[in-house]
């Protein structure tokens, strides 16, 4: 797969050079920065366009001299150094396809000064030579726009990164049955999937009762309910396999048999509809408006909204339930780049008006990988904006004070766009 997976990202990199009129580029893997004042670093996070041909995740400071013609050249940081060990990073079907060179230090890497109509591909601040060009954006585009169709190897990569999240996602569950904290549920989830915290590719949302509300949920509380006081758990937590990312949310109730239950039910189902829904040729837009009408529906079921579902989704009224988008772009980043462009050429299509926060907004295309993620949120803040509008006049706020104790629900599997059946990497 990765020989195939090589052959696509060459012919995209060429491209891209042909069109920013470049004769090549140095693709740098990055570098951690220390805390303010500080002589600790941040944890690395590897670009992702160092990590789309090399599945090197946790290297600082390597370089892929990258031109059209001849093996690109791989500059693989091994420094001589008793304060660290870095990874072994040279097995594997990849490493055929470049001529790789240890570099112990900055010094043995070679002096690209000279080098003429080349870019540096590299967070900011990272470039140390006037004569590359950092970034370019015509290049950035074109490679942006084609990174959002996954090869076979990409695709496995999101699928093994889902085994392995399903893993910790099962080891939660049984913790929070047993009436674990969540941050004894945290330390389950990362046990049953073997990664360290900065392995993860983005903060483990592990929330109970209340905390559900929130979107971002980072804290992990100490504590344990007593039985009677648990009401839910959301956890929204992924892994990642050579670089590729697996995001996916549950939520449970404690007492199986309760309204909340139910709910979690209907969002369920509800969501697998939408991920049924993502194929070939269909507007990201459009299945986000679906969904809409789909949770006020929901919403209209357990009588927590009153009036039509239309007019729910028209007035802006699901949006107190459901702040945020149905998804996002999945791969080398949890939020993939690209989502907003309508072309190759970098041009945007914004989100609605009444949906600023969707992250994506393309016409689906094969292989596409992306996020289906519908909720229901019983979010104070927002509650109390919409009680001093005309919108509270269709909320059952009796109804509203049942259910805040739970937090809320999101639901979210990771799909392959097809023509006809996308492929459900989370329940396959």
């Amino acid at each position: 797969m990765y020989h195939n997976h090589y052959k696509y990202v060459s012919q995209i990199i060429n491209q891209g050079l042909e069109k920013a009129k470049l004769g090549g580029v140095l693709i740098y893997s990055g570098h951690a920065q220390n805390y303010f004042l500080d002589d600790m670093p941040y944890a690395f996070a590897c670009n992702p366009h160092f990590k789309w041909l090399v599945p090197i995740t946790e290297t600082p400071h390597c370089i892929i001299h990258y031109k059209p013609e001849g093996k690109p050249k791989l500059y693989l940081y091994q420094p001589r150094d008793y304060w660290h060990s870095l990874p072994k990073t040279v097995e594997g079907q990849w490493a055929q396809y470049f001529e790789i060179i240890p570099v112990a230090n900055k010094e043995e890497v070679p002096d690209f000064s000279d080098l003429k109509n080349h870019a540096w591909i590299g967070q900011e601040g990272s470039c140390e030579y006037d004569n590359l060009k950092h970034n370019p954006r015509t290049y950035m585009d074109y490679v942006h726009w084609h990174r959002a169709v996954k090869t076979d190897y990409e695709i496995d990569n999101i699928r093994q990164a889902n085994k392995l999240a399903l893993r910790g996602h099962k080891a939660a569950l049984r913790s929070f049955k047993k009436g674990f904290s969540e941050f004894e549920t945290h330390l389950a989830y990362m046990l049953a999937t073997q990664h360290n915290e900065y392995q993860l590719p983005y903060g483990n949302i592990v929330a109970q009762n209340e905390n559900g509300a929130v979107l971002h949920y980072q804290h992990t509380q100490r504590f344990r309910h007593k039985p009677e006081d648990l009401k839910s758990f959301l956890i929204d937590a992924g892994c990642q396999v050579n670089g590729y990312a697996s995001d996916i949310t549950r939520t449970y109730a404690y007492d199986e048999s309760s309204e909340f239950a139910h709910m979690i039910a209907a969002v369920d189902k509800m969501q697998v509809k939408m991920g049924q829904q993502a194929v070939v040729g269909a507007s990201y837009i459009d299945l986000h408006a679906q969904a809409h009408l789909m949770i006020a529906n929901i919403l209209i079921d357990f009588d927590i909204v009153a009036g039509s579902a239309e007019k729910a989704v028209e007035t802006g009224l699901t949006n107190v339930f459901l702040p945020h988008g149905l998804g996002h772009f999945l791969g080398l980043q949890v939020h993939d780049i690209g989502g907003h462009q309508s072309d190759e050429e970098g041009n945007i299509l914004s989100p609605p008006e009444l949906h600023p926060f969707l992250r994506l907004t393309r016409t689906l295309q094969e292989n596409n990988v992306l996020t289906i993620e519908p909720g229901i949120y019983f979010i104070d803040m927002l509650l109390e904006k919409s009680k001093a509008t005309k919108q509270g006049d269709f909320i059952n706020w009796l109804r509203i004070e049942d259910f805040k104790p739970y937090g809320g629900i999101r639901i979210e599997d990771n799909i392959v766009v097809k023509a006809e059946s996308p492929i459900n990497l989370t329940r396959g």
